[in-house]
């Protein structure tokens, strides 16, 4: 029987597992036993669990589900070959030492991995199982095209211990000093396996699927991905704060400063920051002390709307010295205030009373006695009830609610360098590429969702996944202007399309040969990812040379 492509398990199914391989099982129908007087399953087995949970089907499971499209010949090669994206993939992978790198470490598994890389980059999916027909149609760093079992052997060579002396070297050239780094994480869903880093936590999205955080470190200087750090979705990103500064010490990183959002702020990750030398800029939550005393300082002057105005972001700021934790050692408090914000929240705000309010007459008509039905309302209401114990009534605490909106427009940044507030907030608001970047693993790359079955494959994948990350921010960066000039044209997906387009037709004489002239969008392209017209057509007849 041919190889077919794997296929979503079916319902009314099992797993057996037996001998590291999982057996898939199908209930045709439950059948009665007179004589043992119970019902009992009656089953046929359909196949086996590939790494990634798809199921590979055989004979029983056509026979009982129809056809499945039959999986490409890995030796076979199409009829037109795409080589555009891995001639740009391999111009940054040398110019970024990225392929010496991972050839130091990996050896010829480095190869596979820039193809799985540059797939993740081409597809926006992280689906193994279709890289078969991907291979089928490209030129590859491998040469040859192989198989998704393949992969899993790769995945399996891929130690935790490699990555860690990858990142250690990446870190080297690129990050040891004088640089901010802006951190976020994000969380990965998982829909296969048992892994141990899987829990269901604190979920950004997709809150029904267990989850895997994944935290990035980012170069501010140039947007490069620097660094991750993948731990249990039960975690809040404050608490792995401090892990990071250890990861960041234990890459030698120098010199350094981070740059966080509130989720990471806490007094005792700042006095973390400060133990270990490293500065930071770091966006305040609003109920700490000393954002308070901060803001009742110098909100009015920023509220009357006459000095400290910013006009770039159209808002005021100020800065004020304080000695936050010790005596001798100042940070330096920037506070802004934003008018339409404060008047965009105080809709929200008053809206949201109207709401409790209403939830409250509807209390009282029936006639309650718990308090606990009506405690979390009562920081902005005083209830009353009467001697046996009914909600009778409740009264606006005018005083709470004056307090709330006095505080709204306002946030506040605090740093450890000397600067003012316009400078502060142009580096933080600078970290916007880290959000665009996590946007990149997860709607581009598909790594929204993992689909592995052990950790070790978890972590294998996300550094593949990290890699890819890497050359897609590249090829981004350097087609911004393309991109600022034709914002519909020049998106990195139809930029990916257009190289992809790029190759070579085998014709009659069972010969490979570049038919096509490029076009003046795919001269742009590739002008502004830096590669030579003469150095594509050169790469074009090394890439003849896999596929005869």
């Amino acid at each position: 029987m041919k190889k077919l492509n794997p296929v979503d398990r079916p319902d009314r199914t099992v797993i057996v597992h037996k001998n590291d391989v999982d057996y898939v099982y199908f209930t045709e129908k439950v059948v009665y036993s007179p004589e043992k007087k119970r019902s009992s399953p009656r089953r046929v087995y359909i196949g086996k669990l590939n790494d990634e949970g798809k199921l590979l089907p055989n004979q029983n499971y056509i026979d009982i589900f129809g056809a499945v499209e039959e999986r490409v010949d890995p030796y076979e090669r199409g009829d037109f070959i795409s080589a555009g994206l891995h001639c740009a993939v391999d111009d940054i992978a040398h110019k970024l030492q990225l392929r010496e790198l991972l050839e130091s470490i990996f050896g010829e598994n480095s190869k596979k991995i820039l193809d799985i890389a540059m797939y993740m980059i081409a597809v926006q999916d992280n689906a193994m199982y279709c890289f078969e027909d991907y291979g089928y149609c490209h030129s590859l760093f491998n040469g040859e095209n192989f198989s998704d079992s393949s992969i899993g052997r790769l995945f399996d060579e891929i130690t935790v211990k490699n990555i860690d002396l990858f990142i250690k070297s990446w870190i080297n050239i690129y990050a040891k000093k004088d640089i901010y780094v802006s951190y976020d994480s994000t969380n990965m869903n998982s829909v296969a396996g048992n892994l141990e880093l899987v829990e269901y936590g604190h979920a950004k999205d997709n809150s029904d699927l267990p989850q895997v955080n994944v935290s990035l470190g980012y170069n501010q200087t140039d947007n490069l991905p620097l660094m991750y750090e993948i731990y249990s979705g039960s975690i809040i990103d404050n608490t792995e704060c401090q892990k990071m500064v250890d990861r960041a010490v234990y890459y030698g990183c120098e010199n350094i400063g981070f740059i966080l959002d509130r989720g990471y702020f806490s007094i005792e990750n700042i006095k973390y920051f400060e133990r270990h030398g490293f500065d930071y800029i770091l966006m305040t939550k609003g109920n700490a002390r000393f954002v308070q005393e901060a803001v009742n300082e110098v909100g009015a002057v920023l509220k009357n709307g006459v000095t400290h105005y910013l006009p770039e972001y159209e808002i005021y700021g100020t800065t004020v010295e304080k000695e936050l934790f010790s005596a001798g050692h100042k940070q330096y408090v920037h506070v802004y205030y934003n008018g339409v914000q404060a008047e965009k929240e105080k809709i929200q705000f008053n809206s949201q009373l109207g709401k409790i309010e209403n939830t409250l007459s509807k209390k009282i008509e029936e006639k309650i006695q718990r308090r606990e039905d009506v405690k979390t309302y009562e920081t902005y209401y005083r209830m009353k009830f009467d001697d046996n114990g009914y909600f009778l009534n409740y009264q606006r605490k005018d005083k709470n609610i004056k307090e709330t909106v006095d505080k709204m427009g306002y946030f506040v940044i605090v740093t450890s360098k000397k600067m003012n507030a316009e400078q502060a907030l142009n580096i933080y608001r600078d970290r916007d590429a880290v959000e665009k970047v996590f946007r990149m693993e997860k709607s581009y790359l598909g790594c929204d969702v993992f689909r592995v079955h052990t950790t070790d494959k978890l972590e294998s994948k996300m550094f593949v996944s990290f890699i890819a990350l890497i050359i897609r921010n590249e090829i981004s960066k350097k087609t911004k202007k393309l991109y600022q000039s034709n914002r519909s044209e020049y998106t990195i997906q139809k930029i990916v399309q257009q190289l992809e387009r790029l190759g070579l037709t085998r014709l009659s004489d069972e010969k490979y040969h570049e038919r096509y002239n490029l076009t003046s969008r795919q001269k742009k392209i590739l002008n502004a990812l830096e590669i030579k017209e003469a150095e594509y057509h050169k790469f074009v007849e090394e890439a003849k040379k896999q596929v005869k």
